[in-house]
Parts: C-alpha cells; structure tokens; sequence
C-alpha cells in the first residue's frame, strides 16, 4: 500500500458520500428496520466448524438471523430464522445459473416467512428466478473501511464493502437497534484451512463455491498474500462496527466454541440461553 492507493480509496469514499446525499427508491424501504428490535437480542449464525458443537435447537423462539448457506444445517426447520442475509453477487454473469440454483435452494429450504437481504446487484436474479420479491430488502455497499473513522451503518444509505458475511449481518443487527448481539459460528479461521478448501465451512460446499470462478479466487487470492491483507481489511471493519456499537449501548458477544474472532468479548453459549430461562 502507498499513498496512491489511500488517496484512490479516499476518493471512492468521497464519491459515494456524494451518492449517499441523494435518496434510493429501493434502499428506502429498509428504513422499516431502523430501531425494529431495540432493546431486543438476536443470534448471528455463521459457518465455521464450531457451529457443528453447538445445540442450535436451544434458539427455537430466539431471533435468529442465518447466512449464504446455511439453509444446509441440519436443525434450520427447528432454528427457523427470522433473517437470512447473503453476500453481494461477486462471480461473474457466467455463474448466474449457479447463483439461481443457490438461491432456489435458500427458497425451498427456509421458512416461508424469512426476510432475505442481499446485494442490490443480486435482484434481477431474486425478481425473475424466485418467488421471494415480497420479502426481500437490498442492501449498497462500497465504503472501503480502511479511509472510514466511523462504520457506515445507515441501510438506506451505502454501507462498508462486505469482503466475508459478518460484517453485513453485523450492520444490519446494529441498525435494527438489538441491544445484544451474539455471534456463533463465526470462526473467521478460513486462512488457517485454505490447504483444503473442502474444509473451510461446516457443510463443505455451495452452488457458488464448488465452481472454477471461486477455485480461482481463492487461488489467486493465496498465491498473492491478498488473504492476509483481506483479513486485516475484516478485523478492521469489525473494529469500527464494535465502536458504534459500544458508543449506541449495543453489545455485540461472541459465543463461538473457539476461533480466530477476539475482537468482541466472550461468553458461553449454553450459559447466554440458560440464564434467560431461569430469569
């Protein structure tokens, strides 16, 4: 990195604060969400192998929001979650017919009344493809965090760019105004597997990862050392969505058995659920 390279990324940021003075038709319908769940808790789940030593079946009737593949976990009928966020579409148009299998199989394997959020570029597919229009919100994102003091959090607006899933899911809770957030499965230890990427997620494959587009990003991504400037790029993002939460009293909490995540404070998952059923 140089200072060529800040000052393109700072222009980038500048560029889409302009942008963000204009309202967007379609981003306006997420103000629905502004503060929906204050004072509430939700369950961020994600994909890492530490999810597979957890009894899921204990956040029946807990908020519950679900990411990219998750549709796969065994227990997701008795999990039923209320959200289920997925990554901006990132292989090109090539892969569409990959992306339409993943998304047909999200539809036919999550409960009919899940709200879906995904990334703007993915609604042509949601639209023609699915039947999941009616409960589908979109999310812009651009921000480039390493220019940014503070996370952009604001849904109706354009948020930080989303280089792996927690952080979308992240943004969403806090600006759906939940005063504790906990995450569980998020093991952010994919660079430590990359040697076999059969292993990187509890379920193996996708629709879009087992496909030659994503080998090669993964590939191109090792062999440039990009995988460890990503990571830094995440801890970074996850650093500012830690200060807005802490500054709007908002807590965000680690339940995972284990992984690379230290950024939020830890606590145990049996525990966090049990102690809600004895108060």
């Amino acid at each position: 990195m140089n200072a060529p390279y800040f000052i393109r990324k700072h222009a980038v940021n500048l560029g889409y604060e302009v942008q963000n003075l204009f309202p967007d038709a379609l981003r306006n319908r997420n103000r629905k969400f502004k503060n929906l769940h204050a004072g509430e808790r939700c369950f961020l789940l994600g994909s890492g192998h530490s999810i597979t030593t957890q009894d899921l079946t204990k956040l029946k009737n807990e908020i519950v929001f679900t990411q990219n593949h998750f549709q796969a976990h065994k227990d997701i009928s008795i999990i039923a979650p209320k959200y289920h966020v997925v990554i901006p579409k990132f292989h090109p148009a090539d892969y569409d017919q990959d992306w339409i299998d993943w998304i047909q199989d999200m539809e036919a394997k999550l409960p009919s009344d899940t709200t879906f959020f995904w990334g703007t570029n993915t609604k042509e597919l949601i639209e023609s493809k699915t039947k999941l229009a009616s409960r589908s919100y979109y999310v812009d994102t651009g921000f480039h965090a390493i220019c940014l003091r503070k996370a952009k959090v604001d849904l109706t607006k354009r948020i930080m760019s989303v280089p792996t899933v927690i952080t979308q899911c992240i943004t969403i809770a806090l600006y759906m105004g939940f005063s504790k957030i906990y995450l569980a499965g998020f093991d952010l230890d994919q660079i430590c597997r990359m040697s076999n990427r059969d292993s990187i997620r509890f379920y193996g494959h996708s629709q879009i990862t087992r496909n030659e587009a994503e080998k090669k990003i993964e590939d191109d991504s090792g062999a440039s050392g990009f995988d460890f400037f990503n990571y830094w790029m995440i801890w970074r993002q996850l650093n500012l969505l830690k200060q807005y939460g802490d500054v709007n009293h908002q807590k965000i909490i680690n339940v995972a058995n284990g992984g690379l995540l230290n950024v939020f404070p830890r606590d145990d998952f049996d525990k966090v659920l049990a102690d809600k059923i004895n108060k």
